[in-house]
């Protein structure tokens, strides 16, 4: 037997499993709609708004008026071929606090997306910082409105404010979200085991007061990584 065989073997495991993981990191310079940065930013849900990116703020294009199961129109964006194990965050911008709508910031984990399929996990929270704030993990099962609540908590401990850092991250079936490294929300879910990274905004304006209010919050910057390795996906 060939003693060398062994040493090969375990060199290609190495090395597809080094493969396996991604980072990526973005200050959203440029101005694009929809967002894209080469290619590495997609939504390829049709019944989902996009994200879009102009002096260095990623931010949602929904109207925030429409209802029923149209209402989730979340405004998304994913990057690919992330490991199941992954952490993504994010620096939140927040210039208006607009208490009489939803305005909200996504982590999105293991996400996939086509035409009127999204499906992946969702942790959020609140663009206020009061007693109306609120941190919520929630899974996509599917078509738009389709959704499962997984764990929320409510107080003025759980809503953002401009700078504020919001990451999530998901490894085996435990699922945490954090504002400024501290953990704020975790749950175990073991529905999908496959996806990647990406970032959401919401916005509902009871009434239309607040719309138009899209580019008053979002990210001004983004990093995501896969857990178990260090292969860098510029």
């Amino acid at each position: 037997m060939n003693e060398l065989l062994p040493k090969v073997l375990l060199a290609s495991v190495l090395l597809v499993n080094a493969g396996l993981a991604q980072t990526y990191d973005t200050k959203f310079d440029g101005d694009e709609n929809p967002l894209s940065e080469g290619g590495r930013w997609t939504n390829e849900g049709l019944d989902w708004a996009k994200i879009r990116k102009s002096g260095g703020i990623a931010y949602g294009t929904e109207t925030g008026t429409n209802t029923g199961s149209r209402m989730y129109d979340d405004s998304i964006a994913q990057l690919s071929g992330f490991p199941p194990d992954q952490e993504a965050w994010g620096v939140v911008y927040i210039a208006k606090p607009n208490a009489s709508c939803y305005q909200e910031l996504e982590i999105l984990l293991r996400r996939t997306t086509s035409a009127h399929n999204a499906t992946g996990y969702e942790c959020y929270a609140r663009c206020i910082n009061s007693d109306k704030s609120y941190v919520t993990i929630v899974r996509w099962d599917g078509p738009i409105g389709k959704y499962t609540t997984l764990l929320e908590r409510h107080g003025p401990d759980y809503g953002l404010k401009n700078g504020d850092v919001l990451k999530a991250s998901i490894v085996g079936n435990v699922i945490t979200l954090y504002i400024n490294g501290i953990k704020k929300a975790q749950v175990m879910d073991d529905v999908f085991k496959t996806g990647s990274p990406g970032i959401g905004e919401w916005l509902y304006c009871p009434e239309g007061r607040g719309v138009g209010s899209n580019s008053d919050y979002g990210f001004s910057s983004f990093a995501a990584r896969g857990i178990g390795g260090a292969n860098k996906a510029r």
